[in-house]
């Protein structure tokens, strides 16, 4: 290669190689649950019904950032929609390190008009603490928030922040909140009931949860980084099952919200 060989090639170079080794690592993965998702037993991540993949509608899409196949699955018992599998399964260190692949090269959009909004929806009063979690690096709304007189922190435990005001890990976050909130962030759990309990964790008694998101619906399957689709009863046995009520539902526009209330 020659030394003097512009950094723009370079560049391409580069990402030409990440996308051949992306496309590469999924296509064998498919190869490999195309076989053991026939025999094995699937479990929703909400109501824990459980059963093989005949036992569940199916949704498949492809992923637009070389994914390979994704197939999702619908659960009869409460709506929910989980998968891909092969995403499921990953560790949370495997889970950031695909997160890292991506944000080199991808930046989300910027979402403070809806992060706004969802912190509205958490009926914010003067002298409460808050927090924006899952809250990137793309937006402003922590920044504008707090020039005009708002307590509000983030927690970002995978793009990596600059900001004092924003986590890096939960070890971090030792206060409780009057509220949480977030923008695009559920249908990224792995786990949902488990991380909203652990969301409640960081709540004041009776506090309160806004969390809007696209995919209340079945919406924007395109991407292997969506893992959870909260359909029809979903939400409320999430609710029930991590320590909260709902008190409120907005769908308006392409803003989908639901605020939560955690049981005292």
């Amino acid at each position: 290669m020659n030394d003097m060989e512009p950094a723009s090639r370079l560049e391409q170079r580069f990402n030409d190689l990440t996308d051949y080794l992306v496309s590469a690592r999924w296509a064998t993965a498919d190869a490999i649950y195309d076989s053991t998702l026939l025999t094995r037993t699937l479990t929703c991540p909400v109501c824990g019904h459980s059963g093989g993949r005949d036992r569940y509608r199916t949704h498949e899409s492809e992923c637009q950032f070389g994914g390979g196949r994704l197939q999702r699955y619908e659960c009869p018992d409460c709506d929910f929609v989980f998968g891909p599998m092969k995403m499921l399964d990953l560790g949370a260190s495997q889970l950031a390190a695909e997160y890292g692949v991506l944000y080199d090269r991808y930046s989300e959009s910027d979402s403070t008009a809806e992060e706004r909004r969802a912190f509205e929806s958490c009926s914010p009063e003067a002298g409460g603490l808050y927090l924006n979690w899952g809250c990137g690096i793309w937006a402003s709304t922590i920044s504008s928030l707090r020039a005009e007189g708002w307590d509000v922190w983030g927690y970002e435990p995978i793009a990596r922040s600059e900001s004092p005001f924003v986590a890096g890990s939960r070890g971090e976050l030792s206060a409780r909140f009057d509220a949480i909130f977030s923008n695009n962030l559920i249908e990224h759990l792995q786990d949902p009931v488990a991380d909203f309990a652990a969301m409640r964790e960081h709540l004041k008694p009776g506090g309160l949860m806004t969390h809007a998101t696209a995919c209340y619906d079945l919406a924007i399957e395109n991407t292997r980084f969506h893992l959870s689709f909260f359909l029809g009863r979903s939400v409320q046995e999430l609710a029930n099952r991590s320590g909260f009520e709902i008190v409120d539902r907005v769908r308006d526009g392409a803003y989908l919200a639901v605020t939560f209330r955690a049981r005292v």
